[in-house]
């Protein structure tokens, strides 16, 4: 009996819940879908739902101890970024949030700072400093006094007169090393030599130095530059010959060996036959220039020789005196030099006569003898007298002669 009120009682009990939850489902509302729109009408999106989460700030702050003065030691608190807390940022509907930095940048100087008084931060090692600089007037120590001294000796192992006798010795060396062997430079000699194309002419010499150039040059009867069409050295690793330049006249001899000897043979333009040189070393007298007269017309030669109104007897090719005074070299020693008013015109009082160089002509007094040399420079041979006419560009001018 009384299990079958239980039965009925929980039977009633379903049927109730079961009759409210079947109206609590029938009676829920239903909501229409909502549009916003902004101040134009337009429909808009709704604002979104994240969450802006501040970045956490750090609770203990990192701290440094930097030395001060007397030994005394400063603790330092070390912040990044501003000083004062960064509060929660305010950002705009879909915005990124501000990073650190950006957010330092944007931090405004609230004024102008005031400046850090004086002494307040100390420099470092100052008072070491000071200690050292009161220490420079008390007297060193043998130690210290030794430390400078072999200071010195590794920076300056040498004293001024050392340096002074090092150097004088260096420079005696190399000039020892410049000097010819002989003790003494070689004698510069400059003259000049005519010669024939003849087969019984005696071969000139020409005298070469150790470390010098010596030139041969070439010109004809009339004084014209005779080029030179070919050459050949004997020894050609004992001399070295080279042209000057193409169809010069001039030859440069320099000997490569300390004592040697050779011969040349240079072929000049226009003419068949050679001319033949010894080539010698010597440490005494070395020719530095030597001109040669050839008898004979060269290719350059004028068409017509030169003529001042008489007729010019013509000195013999073997005539070295006057060849003498028309280059200037090898005048003979008793020769004695005159005085001119004419830069021009060189005399010389010589064995009864006066022998004139000059490239104008010489009218008068007669000459008894004419010689052309290199560069058109001629030799006179006149009587003794205290005047000359020379002709000059069609000009007839006084020269006066004294002692």
């Amino acid at each position: 009996m009384h299990t079958q009120t239980l039965s009925k009682g929980r039977t009633r009990l379903l049927l109730r819940f079961g009759a409210f939850l079947a109206l609590s489902l029938t009676l829920k509302p239903v909501y229409a879908q909502q549009v916003l729109r902004d101040a134009n009408g337009d429909e808009t999106v709704p604002p979104g739902t994240e969450v802006q989460t501040p970045l956490p700030q750090p609770t203990n702050r990192p701290t440094a101890t930097l030395p001060g003065l007397d030994d005394g030691r400063t603790v330092v608190t070390i912040e990044n970024g501003g000083t004062n807390t960064p509060a929660q940022q305010n950002l705009p509907t879909g915005a990124e949030p501000l990073s650190q930095n950006e957010r330092n940048q944007r931090i405004q100087p609230s004024g102008q700072e005031a400046p850090t008084p004086t002494g307040n931060f100390p420099i470092i090692g100052a008072q070491e400093l000071l200690k050292s600089l009161d220490e420079l007037d008390r007297p060193l120590t043998p130690e210290e006094i030794t430390a400078y001294g072999a200071a010195i000796q590794s920076q300056f192992p040498m004293t001024p007169e050392m340096i002074r006798d090092y150097r004088r010795r260096v420079d005696e060396s190399q000039k020892a090393a410049a000097t010819p062997p002989s003790g003494q430079f070689p004698n510069a000699i400059t003259d000049a030599k005519r010669i024939s194309l003849n087969s019984a002419q005696e071969p000139e010499i020409l005298l070469t130095g150790p470390d010098t150039v010596s030139v041969m040059a070439f010109y004809d009867q009339t004084g014209e530059a005779w080029p030179v069409a070919s050459y050949v050295i004997g020894k050609p690793k004992s001399f070295q010959v080279y042209a000057m330049q193409e169809g010069s006249n001039q030859l440069a001899v320099t000997p490569l060996v300390p004592h040697g000897f050779s011969n040349i043979i240079v072929s000049l333009v226009g003419e068949s036959r050679p001319l033949v040189f010894e080539v010698r070393t010597n440490s005494l007298n070395t020719h530095y220039r030597r001109d040669f007269t050839v008898h004979g017309r060269g290719p350059n030669a004028a068409s017509r020789p030169l003529q001042s109104g008489q007729s010019e007897p013509v000195a013999r090719a073997s005539n070295d005196v006057m060849m003498a005074f028309a280059t200037g070299a090898d005048i003979p020693g008793n020769a004695v030099r005159l005085r001119t008013d004419n830069r021009a015109v060189k005399a010389w009082s010589y064995d009864g006569a006066i022998y004139l160089q000059s490239a104008d002509a010489v009218i008068s007094p007669p000459a008894s003898r004419i010689l052309t040399g290199p560069g058109q420079v001629k030799a006179y041979r006149i009587r003794p007298t205290s005047v000359a006419l020379v002709s000059a560009n069609g000009r007839v001018s006084k020269v006066r002669i004294s002692q």
